[in-house]
């Protein structure tokens, strides 16, 4: 069997001493912590070894102040331990979780990689674990944070929140307190909310899942898709808590360690009518044939657009990291746009700041998913036979575009990167055979040039305007994208050929501010081709405007295109790529000339030989 390489998921457990430097009576205010060991566990089930684990220190409104640290686990059982002394100026911490793990839903280990978050105040704390409660709440915490309420209330009303979205009246001890081999109430609740999420669905799928579900839950608090409701419900009604225990029980003895499991039926509403009362019982229906292997994973249309969503959220969140790094790089303030935070701007980018390790691993993590729909084309045609006409070839096409517009602005943050143009299993991974050379920058573009032109024309000429369809890619949107890249490579002709092909006056509809977009009111938008949602707030990638300005590029009128990219709607997106085509870039920002260029993660640097450091850092 072949465990394929796909996106991040972990539950921590951190042990260690902590020594407050400072004090304050309600621990809210940032103070000085060190550390002289940090230790733990990650477990969802447990993660194989290798599996990574990032520290960062948090502002007290819970940004990051750019200082982390990092470390990876080692066993097989999900053990991990920082060797060296750490300092903070706040207690205030996120930890961040990524590997392979044991899914106790299916009984194996997972086919693909999913990540998980925590957030924790460490003043008094001497532990501090990663599960699926801290992960679901972490967005909610941070919204209330942001809008005044202290972290500690923020955290009881998230987390009292969240058991309410699942018909748990029970609260729970601090959730980055808990483990699944508790044998407790606590953990009881743990494994009764992971066992209804994970039901019938592949890493894929349940990273979709999760992320919808956190963005739904983290505005109000509450689960406002009924989708998502339907989709709890029937993980309540399809859960199997005796097999999950036998499972985890399994599991551990055949890693030389007993534990016990309570019993968490008490903890899900089987019947779905959101209440936990007497008539609530676990269904002697047959499990569902959940095991998801390389041989027969995609085998319904839901699994194809499981893996395609994945895509785009993956993408999603690549965006959203590469903006933040070129509102750092570019000295830019967006008050209009709500996810920025005013702490970027005093940050310094370095090989080992959090967000260039964020931005690589999204870019990689969205590319091995699409490779990994790619790889599939031959056994979907042969297996799925209930596509509308031409619907297949679109969703390959979408997937081409993906890693296309990954790649490019991938070669506008580093320049010459790993072309990485299939999946990996678990054994090339360890074995290092997973680690791929650097791509010239002209080669990566005319790879994604290449790719562009195969798929454009099996993509849908348009969506409709609602708001859910706006994150699709159409092929005007290829069009333009083809047209930005064509520029980079100085084809003025090429640029202008594909411009002329977009009939540009059905976006002539004007955006009357960018709170239009942010509110989430884009339906009424029409000069959006391309929008993508970030943090809860639909970005418009390509406009009517980004239209106008690569015309006057192509047609040579610059001289005031760096003025005019900076007060316009695109300012978000493509005004950096802009400012270096463009030869203003240092003029604009006082950058220095090496700073044209990010630095490569330094832990990416480790785990791959063939991987050289961009110059200046």
């Amino acid at each position: 069997m072949k465990y394929k390489h796909f996106a991040p998921l972990f539950a921590i457990v951190l042990s260690t001493a902590f020594f407050s430097c400072s004090s304050d009576d309600n621990g809210e205010s940032p103070k000085t912590v060190e550390k002289s060991n940090v230790s733990g566990n990650i477990e969802k089930g447990p993660f194989v070894q290798g599996s990574k684990v990032t520290l960062y220190e948090l502002e007290a409104n819970l940004s990051q102040t750019g200082k982390s640290f990092k470390t990876q686990t080692n066993s097989d059982l999900g053990a991990f331990t920082f060797d060296s002394p750490i300092q903070l100026n706040s207690q205030f911490v996120e930890l961040e979780t990524s590997g392979y793990f044991y899914n106790e839903v299916k009984g194996e280990l997972s086919t693909s990689q999913i990540t998980l978050n925590a957030l924790s105040n460490i003043a008094n704390r001497s532990s501090v674990n990663v599960n699926l409660i801290t992960h679901l709440e972490y967005g909610r915490v941070k919204k209330l944070v942001r809008d005044g309420m202290d972290f500690t209330s923020a955290k009881k009303q998230a987390e009292k929140e969240l058991l309410t979205c699942f018909a748990i009246t029970d609260e729970i001890s601090v959730p980055e307190g808990v483990s699944i081999t508790d044998n407790n109430k606590n953990s009881a609740i743990l494994l009764a909310i992971s066992t209804v999420m994970l039901y019938n669905r592949s890493e894929a799928e349940f990273t979709e899942f999760i992320s919808k579900f956190s963005t739904d839950f983290a505005d109000n608090g509450l689960i406002d898709n009924a989708t998502i409701r339907e989709d709890i419900k029937k993980g309540q009604e399809n859960a199997h808590p005796s097999k999950v225990i036998e499972r985890m029980k399994e599991f551990y003895t055949n890693k030389d360690v007993t534990i016990q499991c309570d019993d968490f039926s008490k903890y899900i509403d089987f019947n779905g009518d959101g209440v936990i009362d007497e008539s609530d019982k676990e269904g002697l229906n047959e499990e569902p044939n959940v095991v998801v292997i390389e041989d027969n994973y995609f085998n319904t249309k839901n699994d194809v657009y499981a893996v395609l969503n994945g895509c785009y959220a993956g993408l999603q969140q690549f965006i959203n990291s590469q903006l933040q790094l070129e509102f750092i790089r570019t000295n830019k303030v967006a008050e209009s746009a709500p996810w920025w935070n005013t702490a970027l701007s005093s940050a310094q980018i370095s090989s080992g700041y959090s967000l260039i390790n964020t931005a690589y691993n999204n870019a990689y993590t969205t590319i091995n998913r699409v490779n990994m729909l790619l790889e599939h084309q031959e056994t979907m045609f042969e297996r799925i036979h209930d596509f509308d006409t031409g619907e297949r070839e679109a969703i390959f096409a979408q997937a081409r575009i993906i890693r296309a517009f990954t790649f490019y602005n991938m070669t506008v943050l580093w320049g010459d990167i790993p072309l990485v143009t299939r999946t990996y299993t678990i054994d090339d991974i360890m074995s290092g055979a997973a680690t791929v050379a650097q791509t010239t920058r002209k080669e990566v573009l005319d790879f994604v040039t290449s790719e562009i032109g195969e798929a454009i024309y099996d993509l849908p000429e348009q969506y409709d305007t609602a708001i859910k369809t706006k994150c699709y890619i159409t092929r005007d949107a290829a069009q333009i994208l083809l047209a930005e890249v064509s520029l980079s490579q100085g084809k003025k002709n090429v640029a202008l050929s594909t411009l002329s092909k977009i009939n540009s006056s059905k976006y002539n509809v004007p955006i009357s501010d960018a709170s239009t977009v942010y509110n989430g009111s884009i339906e009424n938008a029409q000069s959006v081709i391309f929008a993508l949602t970030l943090e809860g707030h639909y970005q418009p990638v390509y406009t009517k405007k980004h239209y106008d300005f690569l015309r006057y590029e192509e047609q040579g009128e610059t001289q005031s295109l760096a003025s005019e990219w900076k007060e316009s709607l695109c300012t978000e997106y493509g005004y950096w790529a802009a400012l270096k085509r463009l030869g203003f870039a240092q003029s604009v920002t006082g950058c220095q000339d090496f700073e044209l260029l990010m630095p490569f993660p330094s832990g990416e640097l480790m785990n791959n030989p063939n991987l050289r450091q961009n110059p200046g850092y």
